[in-house]
């Protein structure tokens, strides 16, 4: 990548407010540029943060960071900060191993003030700190950057409403991108908006405040009385930021968010304003890159791709877990119109748009409200329908007492299909998803399973429609295995889901019992293998279990009898698992047997591939080899 001229002369984040205003319409296009290069070699979020470079140019213009904190809401709209703040060198190893993360990173620079991932966070943390920096007498400035959807979660208006009465000298920007609020720009509003944004009139406005105060008796009230009147003109005026006027903010926009000069002028004004403060700036999800301009939601977050012609480079001939899912529903669809499918903001990723445009009545896309999709499939559920719900298993973890309380509690028939389960590349820690298991495991009335291939989901999810009660199935973002171990007699369309429940014996062994829970399996096998390859006297009894709850002990049992060591793989959470789980039962009711669990041991990864993440959790064939030759190794008298 040949380095821009203009970027690369700038020294820090401070000399960009020195440039003219062509000077940063020029560092915005070399910007774009960067992004554009480094996510179509490397994947990641694109069209969102295509959209945020003229405001993030105007708020560190304006802005003296890290001083002044910026909070990003979910964190993908943070690449232009990145590069203009102190990591422009490093943005090549974007979402790498090693390198920069795809979000807001504490430890990475003191740029970014808080670690986000998950969304509609940012106006809690940002009025955390403000209040933290007011009680430590911290003159500083606090800004929440929400959007993308982001305004829509529940949490995000928790958090206006204790800002909106808290005083707090707060600014929360609005990018509004149109994935959440339209933007129609009238001529009278935008008059009134650069009235109301002059200093000349925030200054003499804050003067008349400040004689008034220091008058008795009258002084507050006739305050208080000038504002409620300025407050009602504006919510008659324009219902636009009615809601955020109730709420207690200031509310000032909309603006547009490429207008560098109107951004700036905005930015520097709102310093002026005394309490919560929200602007509104519009902004194009993509902008500067045709594709991503026309379908923004296709290049929300990409793989990598070719720049000429915007495809992903990646192959399409393989079915992934997700395009199964998709398909299934499909089928499930066709023959129950009872079956409704919902997510919460991400229909495309778990493979639900295909079901959309077939049945769009029955798909209920909700946005970013995870609590509210899971309690909403209740309330189907105990109305006669058969919910499906399709979250990313590291967005689950937002509505877990929704999963207890209102599903489970009741044993309503609600299957939940967790995406992302396991090792998740890329994005790092935030969005693993290796805490389903161990979260879930001991609900009352859920059954949990896990499949191998692409056949055990699509018998998982049609045997599931007659379940009573609730179900969870957790499987990666990858290529779902051809090969099918059902058994043959396998009646989808009559048998109960408990004949999916038996372990499925691989290969016969009588040195060691390996027991590899769903997608696992494939790297297991490839350890027995190699381990029986290299010596011809070792035999392993290898299993493939894709239910985890209820899991069937007695076959286990059965075989640590004959090989006095049980070894467990799993793509989750190693403390509080499913292999903690499964081998303190052996050990309980098994004497002198020789135990181990393999599972994800480093709970706080950074963003690597999934096959780096196994390797370094040594999860892959080579790690596996060496844990099931250690333990076949041991003498079942040594403990």
């Amino acid at each position: 990548m040949n380095e821009p001229t203009l970027l690369s002369s700038i020294d820090g984040s401070s000399a960009i407010s020195q440039l003219s205003f062509d000077e940063k319409e020029r560092l915005a296009q070399e910007v774009r540029d960067i992004i554009i290069e480094t996510v179509a070699t490397n994947g990641g979020h694109l069209a969102p943060n295509l959209g945020v470079v003229e405001l993030t140019i105007a708020m560190l213009s304006t802005l003296n960071p890290p001083e002044d904190s910026v909070i990003f809401d979910v964190g993908h709209q943070c690449y232009a900060w990145k590069i203009l703040t102190d990591r422009r060198e490093r943005f090549s190893t974007l979402r790498r191993k090693g390198g920069l993360s795809g979000f807001p990173k504490r430890e990475e620079s003191p740029y970014d003030a808080f670690n986000t991932g998950h969304s509609s966070t940012s106006v809690s943390a940002a009025l955390g700190l403000a209040r933290a920096k007011r009680s430590k007498g911290d003159k500083s400035r606090t800004v929440a950057v929400i959007g993308d959807g982001s305004i829509g979660g529940g949490m995000a208006f928790e958090a206006l409403s204790d800002a909106g009465q808290s005083g707090e000298n707060l600014l929360v920007i609005l990018n509004d991108n149109q994935m959440c609020i339209d933007h129609v720009v009238g001529g009278l509003a935008r008059h009134l908006e650069q009235l109301r944004t002059s200093l000349r009139y925030i200054r003499m406005k804050t003067r008349w405040e400040q004689r008034l105060d220091r008058l008795p008796l009258v002084g507050k009230p006739m305050i208080r009385l000038l504002a409620s009147i300025k407050r009602n003109f504006r919510l008659w005026r324009r219902e636009r930021g009615a809601i955020f006027e109730r709420l207690g903010f200031r509310y000032y926009g909309p603006v547009d968010g490429h207008d560098l000069r109107d951004l700036e002028r905005h930015l520097h004004a709102l310093r002026f304003i005394r309490g919560p403060v929200l602007l509104h700036v519009v902004t194009l999800k993509g902008k500067g890159y045709t594709f991503a301009e026309a379908d923004p939601a296709d290049y929300h977050g990409v793989a990598p791709f070719d720049l000429l012609n915007g495809k992903s480079s990646s192959s399409g001939e393989l079915k992934t877990f997700s395009r199964v899912f998709g398909e299934t529903m499909i089928e499930l669809a066709e023959n129950d119109r009872n079956v409704v499918a919902i997510t919460a903001a991400m229909m495309q990723g778990t493979g639900l748009l295909p079901f959309a445009e077939r049945f769009p009545e029955r798909l209920f896309d909700v946005g970013i409200a995870e609590q509210h999709a899971v309690t909403m499939a209740a309330g189907m559920a105990a109305g006669g329908l058969r919910p499906y719900v399709a979250i990313y298993s590291t967005f689950m973890q937002r509505a877990i007492d929704q999963l207890i309380h209102d599903v489970c509690l009741q044993n309503l028939p609600v299957v939940f299909a967790l995406d992302r389960a396991g090792c998740v590349g890329g994005d790092g820690e935030t969005h693993q998803g290796i805490y389903d298991l161990a979260m879930t495991l001991s609900f009352p009335n859920l059954t949990v399973f896990a499949p191998a291939t692409a056949s055990d989901l699509r018998a998982i999810l049609l045997l599931s429609h007659n379940h009573d009660g609730p179900v969870l199935i957790r499987y990666p973002h990858d290529v779902a295995e051809a090969r099918c171990f059902l058994p043959e007699d396998l009646d989808k369309e009559k048998d109960d889901i408990s004949r999916l429940c038996s372990l499925r014996r691989i290969r016969a062994g009588s040195d060691l019992t390996v027991i590899a829970l769903g997608s696992a399996l494939q790297e297991a096998e490839k350890a027995v293998e190699v381990i029986t390859n290299k010596n011809n006297n070792i035999s392993i009894d290898l299993f493939s279990c894709i239910a985890a709850v209820p899991f069937e002990y007695h076959i286990m049992l059965e075989s640590i009898q004959r090989t006095g060591r049980l070894f467990i793989v799993e793509d989750g959470c190693e403390l509080g698992g499913f292999g903690s789980i499964v081998v303190s039962e052996a050990v309980r009711t098994s004497q002198n047997v020789l135990v181990d669990f393999a599972g994800v041991r480093n709970r706080i990864v950074g963003q690597a591939t999934r096959a780096e993440l196994r390797q370094d959790e040594k999860l892959d064939a080579v790690g596996l080899v060496e844990r099931m030759t250690r333990l076949i190794e041991k003498s079942p008298n040594s403990g």
